[in-house]
């Protein structure tokens, strides 16, 4: 509506060019810039907190949103430096309050511009995940050891987007969310209902969207439709630009037959896709053997059994703290 705040939520996780499949794609966000201006909106800020430990003014440098801003004369907002204001989530599950920036609380629209990846704690990760950006870090790191996808599911009872415009332009599959490889689809997935947009953007990659635990509690828990056969999808039809998306899963047989073990509970991204990272090159370059008869600990939460025999490696600093030896 005319004189309407209106944030617009894209994905740089990090400072990764749009091409990479890692980012959003600055010039979706330029077009809902436009289109946010032509219907009357009169304060444009786009806003977004880079992964834990990623520099988010680095990200808009690297990713484009700088020059963009600029040329659209609109405000860049990194979340890290927000002043954040609490929020109660009467029917949180898990949170029963959550702090979220001042900027968003203030917006009248929130347009989440997510892109379309593969995740290496779920088969995906889509809209409501992406709302994810706009907390504390300590959140961020806190969300995993309190129940990761529940606790994206609370946050989204208070800052559940308005529009979702799922980025598939350029996306990802792989060693997703950051280190993946890029897949030139060439698409968008928008939509007035975020999990209706997710539910539609998992069917295109080929993942079940019961099989990702976050978008399976928010259609549950009543925010909004994921059932296919009752969401209209207009445009072209999913089978038509359907891509089966592959995916690197740390449990893989190809680990377990060279005898390494991996025991993980609590672990982030940061740690999960950095060693997804590490045995994908040594898989690539058939050296998995070198790590054989290894037990890698990660996690905050994780725990070793107690016949527990072998080599042992702590990846992270919270294996480091819990675990003893």
């Amino acid at each position: 509506r005319r004189g309407d705040q209106v944030l617009i939520k894209p994905n740089l996780l990090a400072p990764r060019s749009y091409k990479s499949g890692a980012t959003t794609n600055p010039h979706i966000v330029a077009a809902l810039i436009d289109l946010s201006r032509q219907l009357g909106a009169k304060r444009i800020i786009v806003g977004e907190g880079a992964a834990v430990g990623h520099d988010t003014e680095k990200a808009f440098d690297e990713c484009g949103f700088r020059v963009l801003a600029t040329d659209k004369q609109v405000e860049l907002v990194d979340f890290k430096k927000s002043e954040f204001v609490p929020m109660s989530i009467s029917n949180g599950r898990v949170l029963r309050r959550i702090r979220v920036p001042k900027e968003l609380v203030d917006s009248d629209v929130i347009i989440n511009v997510p892109v379309m990846k593969t995740h290496d704690v779920f088969p995906a990760t889509l809209g409501l995940k992406n709302m994810k950006g706009i907390i504390p870090e300590r959140d961020k790191k806190r969300f995993h050891s309190w129940g990761l996808s529940q606790c994206i599911v609370d946050l989204n009872k208070v800052a559940l987007p308005q529009v979702s415009v799922i980025d598939g332009t350029i996306a990802m599959e792989g060693m997703g969310p950051a280190h993946g490889t890029p897949v030139n689809l060439g698409i968008l997935i928008s939509s007035f209902d975020t999990v209706a947009a997710d539910t539609v953007a998992s069917l295109v990659m080929g993942i079940d969207p019961q099989s990702i635990e976050y978008l399976r509690l928010a259609s549950e828990q009543g925010l909004g439709c994921g059932i296919i056969s009752e969401i209209e999808v207009r445009g072209l039809e999913v089978e038509e630009v359907k891509r089966k998306f592959s995916r690197l899963v740390l449990e893989s047989g190809e680990f377990l037959k060279h005898g390494i073990r991996i025991i993980e509970e609590g672990a982030c991204t940061g740690c999960r896709n950095t060693l997804s990272a590490v045995f994908s090159k040594l898989v690539s370059g058939d050296q998995i053997q070198l790590i054989g008869d290894t037990t890698f600990v990660l996690g905050q939460d994780a725990e070793l059994l107690a016949d527990f025999e072998g080599r042992l490696f702590k990846f992270g600093s919270c294996a480091k703290l819990i675990c003893p030896g």
